[in-house]
């Protein structure tokens, strides 16, 4: 019966709900970027880059949290620096990547557009 509660304790810890947020604004962001990805409208890419850098950053925190709830002693301080600093580093490079490609994409578009409108009149 012990052994129950002491499951029971972990599975119904205070940040469940903080998990289920997270998992839930991943998997919405990632649906809606892949779904908007054909729109064409940069404000809605955008909108949809930042929204998965939101769930990204949530989903470091919630490791953060879990790890520190669910420390047993069994894995030493190390173990926490090193899995904490390897998602907040592919969290910052994706993050990084996403921010370059936005402005890499807008610039191209902005020169296709001027280009298309031949050259300019004003003086």
């Amino acid at each position: 019966m012990q052994r129950f509660k002491e499951i029971l304790r972990r599975l119904l810890f205070p940040g469940a709900v903080v998990a289920l947020y997270t998992f839930y604004t991943t998997i919405m962001a990632v649906v809606n970027l892949v779904r908007d990805r054909k729109s064409g409208s940069p404000v809605m890419a955008a909108a949809r880059g930042v929204n998965l850098a939101a769930a990204l950053v949530s989903m470091l925190s919630l490791e953060t949290a879990m790890l520190t709830q669910f420390n047993d002693g069994s894995k030493g301080a190390f173990f926490r620096r090193t899995m904490i600093g390897s998602t907040g580093g592919a969290v910052c490079v994706l993050v990084t990547v996403m921010g370059l490609y936005m402005v890499i994409h807008a610039t191209r578009r902005i020169r296709k557009l001027r280009a298309d409108s031949g050259p300019s009149q004003d003086k």
